[in-house]
C-alpha cells in the first residue's frame, strides 16, 4: 500500500474516533473536515467515489 493512502486512512480513522467521542461542536466540525479531506485525498488518487470514503 502506498504511503499517501496509509496516511489518508489514518487521518480518517482519527477523525472517526474524534467524532465518536467528542461532545464539543467545534471539535466535531474539525474532525468532520479532517474526514472530508482524507476522503478527497483518496478520491483524487483513485476512482473511488467520495460516498464510499466517508
Amino acid at each position: 500500500m502506498e504511503q499517501w493512502l496509509k496516511w489518508a486512512i489514518e487521518i480518517q480513522s482519527l477523525a472517526q474516533a474524534g467524532i465518536a467521542y467528542t461532545d464539543n461542536n467545534y471539535d466535531r466540525e474539525r474532525y468532520e473536515r479532517l474526514r472530508e479531506i482524507s476522503a478527497e485525498m483518496i478520491k483524487e488518487k483513485t476512482e473511488i467515489s467520495l460516498l464510499w470514503c466517508l
